[in-house]
């Protein structure tokens, strides 16, 4: 092995204990679940035409080609089966 790798492994070990140690990590995850849901809403607000939503905006074509390679993870969310014990964990 290379002396870089080792390095870098050592970084990223180092980085995880302390993400570890201090709770940061529960927030991160709380950020990006954030991140991801408005994310989502921002999706319904482009894409709301095709769920049946009257969404006619001049700033929605200008947003639409940053959020093309989002389309499809997006639909899955939308139409993804769900059950009232997930909101319970």
């Amino acid at each position: 092995m290379p002396f870089g790798s080792k390095v870098r492994e050592f970084k990223l070990a180092v980085r995880d204990f302390l993400l570890g140690a201090t709770n940061v990590y529960d927030m991160i995850q709380y950020l990006e679940v954030r991140k991801l849901c408005v994310d989502y809403m921002l999706m319904l607000l482009l894409m709301g035409d095709m769920l049946g939503y009257p969404v006619s905006s001049y700033y929605r074509f200008k947003l639409l080609p940053y959020y093309i390679p989002k389309l499809q993870s997006w639909k899955h969310y939308l139409l993804r089966e769900r059950d009232i014990t997930e909101k319970l964990e």
